[in-house]
């Protein structure tokens, strides 16, 4: 076929930030399309249509499946007895907009990396 890079793989992919390991599911086409009502504005005065990247990143944290945290770090940060598995989509941005600016930048910017085009994806859109 020669265009198995141009799709989204279904098993998370880890994403280790100086030795911390979260794992991702990456983003489909059909994911962001769902996101276009949530993560779409209009801009005041313009009526023009742009992304609220804040809501976008939001949207995409909901794609992580594992991080390295365990049910004593989540008690200690939110306050509540949970694992990762059990806390609600609110309750994992929670504790995941509590990280250091430094490390949830690393974070998105992985998320970012694993969901870009390859280069043979890019030139396969260019032919």
């Amino acid at each position: 076929m020669g265009y198995e890079n141009d799709f989204a793989g279904t098993e998370p992919v880890e994403i280790d930030i100086e030795g911390r390991k979260f794992k991702y599911k990456p983003v489909t086409g059909g994911d962001e399309n769902s996101w276009l009502s949530d993560i779409m504005v209009v801009t005041p005065g313009k009526g023009a249509n742009v992304v609220n990247w804040g809501m976008y990143n939001k949207k995409k944290l909901q794609n992580i499946t594992q991080v390295p945290y365990d049910a004593a770090d989540i008690k200690k940060i939110l306050g509540v007895e949970k694992t990762w598995v059990d806390l609600t989509t609110d309750q994992r941005y929670d504790l995941l907009s509590r990280l250091k600016p430094g490390l949830f930048d690393k974070l998105i910017n992985g998320m970012k990396k694993i969901d870009a085009p390859d280069e043979k994806t890019i030139k396969n859109s260019q032919a």
